[in-house]
């Protein structure tokens, strides 16, 4: 929420409250026993609606503030709902006091015209979370917009012409012959909405329906009594308890599919999380090397991912690897892309060759949903120290020669891998001596950003990097990540950000 919605919803929140101290101090003031029976009943119910209407409008701040749902509608409808309930009720403190004779017109006049907009708004909360077609809903609201300025111009020519309603010189409000047509336009719009919500039941929970039913059909039932009944007029109190009922069921049906969001990324999370290598140190009977890796998702599932493997007692594979976009697609992709890289390492293919052959796979027969891959991939001979490595459109490697000092070594990257199909794939070798240490990482490292949108920035790195050059893989990693944890502060993790390295102990003679 921006600082100007937060500003305005506690200055709107502050004066709803006022509003109702206001209306309750006023009744006290005037009297329930100075006043009749069916309007104190009319007041009672207005100011308990208006508190329901203030706990609602707080509990949907809440909301939007913690899950950034689009209430937008519902706070339009909430907010007529709530000034209707004071301007009846103000209507009703100032009924018979001649010297407000003409405040009682003005909020009575005021009070006519919530009911078009209450139910023009209603139809645009209805049609947005039913997700109706555009070329559905745009004609529709148009003519219900016209139709609703119509019914303001017909509220407004009540000044000239008291064909709704009359305030005498005594201050006593009075209907006249053409009240009923006033309630022409609502009827229309909630029938409308009505045969709307029958035709998309099937996007509807039970409770939902009963809910938007009770809705529409209550205000009816009410309106109708009022007709008959001078001096009843506890509609919108009713709209504001089932607005209460419409609530409970968002948020029911919200839960549930937040509950089963969850569940399904929490399943995708663990599942990404067992097929990386987590068991550290991974081969504790070799102490020709030592090897460790890290991935810290940005969300609860990442489109990065680290593997390293023996493809015999002599050879150790290197996979270090970043899929365009976030979320389940990518992981999704990673762990296709990932099997796949395995499998040809395993099978006895260079790293060119391996980035050469899941391209093709990847893009047979079409593309992969515009979704591509950056790829580091080594084999490492351990007897020697000698390597032969491939880049496909990924973060340069640092090398940290005998504890002298991480340096990136830079060099010609082939393109990321699913982006063409048939392209050759570049690989060279390197050396690792006994001392050595190589480290990879994906650009999370380098974009991390703090909240003035500065770059954690590659020197930053190596200067992590080098601050603890003599310490073992896994405190290395570590360092660089508290370093990216302290510059980044408070603001939000938007990359994943994947590490590792491997030290080289060598052979012992």
């Amino acid at each position: 929420m921006s600082r100007v919605a937060k500003i305005s919803s506690l200055f709107t929140a502050i004066t709803y409250f006022i509003m109702i101290v206001f209306i309750s101090l006023a009744f006290w003031f005037r009297g329930p026993e100075q006043i009749e029976t069916v309007y104190v009943v009319n007041i009672t119910a207005d100011i308990f609606g208006m508190l329901m209407g203030y706990v609602l409008f707080i509990c949907c701040l809440f909301d939007v503030q913690r899950t950034g749902v689009d209430y937008r509608y519902y706070f339009l409808l909430l907010n007529v709902v709530f000034n209707a309930l004071f301007l009846d009720a103000s209507a009703w403190l100032v009924e018979g006091v001649v010297k407000l004779r003409s405040l009682n017109f003005a909020v009575n006049m005021l009070y006519y015209m919530c009911m078009p907009i209450a139910v023009f708004y209603f139809w645009l909360y209805m049609s947005h979370s039913l997700k109706l077609q555009e070329r559905v809903r745009r004609p529709m609201t148009r003519a219900l917009l016209a139709g609703l300025v119509v019914s303001l111009l017909l509220c407004l020519g009540n000044i000239f012409g008291s064909y709704y309603f009359s305030v005498d010189e005594a201050g006593f409000y009075h209907r006249e012959g053409l009240y009923p047509i006033h309630q022409l336009y609502g009827y229309a719009v909630i029938l409308l909405t009505l045969l709307v919500i029958l035709q998309t039941r099937k996007k509807q929970s039970r409770f939902q329906r009963i809910c938007l039913i009770l809705y529409i059909l209550s205000p009816l039932v009410v309106g109708v009594g009022n007709l008959f009944v001078y001096g009843l007029s506890v509609t919108y109190a009713v709209e504001m308890l089932i607005l209460l009922l419409m609530y409970c069921s968002i948020n029911v049906a919200q839960g549930w599919e937040r509950a089963a969001t969850e569940r399904d990324m929490n399943m995708a999370r663990a599942i990404q999380e067992h097929v990386l290598p987590r068991i550290f140190p991974p081969y504790p009977d070799r102490e020709e090397f030592e090897i460790y890796a890290s991935m810290n998702a940005a969300r609860q599932v990442g489109g990065d991912y680290y593997d390293f493997f023996l493809i015999d007692k002599d050879h150790l594979g290197l996979v270090i690897a970043d899929v365009s976009g976030k979320g389940v697609p990518a992981a999704l992709f990673m762990m296709i892309t990932k099997a796949l890289i395995k499998n040809e390492l395993l099978g006895g293919s260079s790293p060119a060759e391996a980035l050469q052959h899941v391209n093709d796979q990847l893009l047979e027969g079409e593309d992969v949903a515009g979704m591509f891959v950056t790829v580091w991939l080594a084999v490492f001979e351990i007897s020697t120290g000698k390597g032969v490595a491939a880049n496909a459109g990924h973060e340069n490697p640092c090398l940290n020669k005998q504890g002298e000092g991480f340096a990136m070594v830079e060099y010609r990257h082939s393109p990321a891998v699913g982006l063409m199909a048939g392209i050759p794939f570049k690989e060279h070798e390197f050396e690792l001596q006994p001392g050595d240490s190589l480290f990879v990482c994906t650009d999370g490292v380098g974009e991390a950003m703090n909240a003035e949108g500065a770059f954690f920035g590659t020197e930053r790195m190596i200067n992590a990097l080098n601050a603890n050059r003599t310490a073992g893989p896994e405190e290395i990693l570590k360092a660089v990540s508290s370093a990216i944890a302290e510059f980044q502060g408070a603001a939000e993790q938007f990359d994943d950000i994947t590490m590792l390295c491997l030290h080289y102990r060598g052979v012992k003679r």
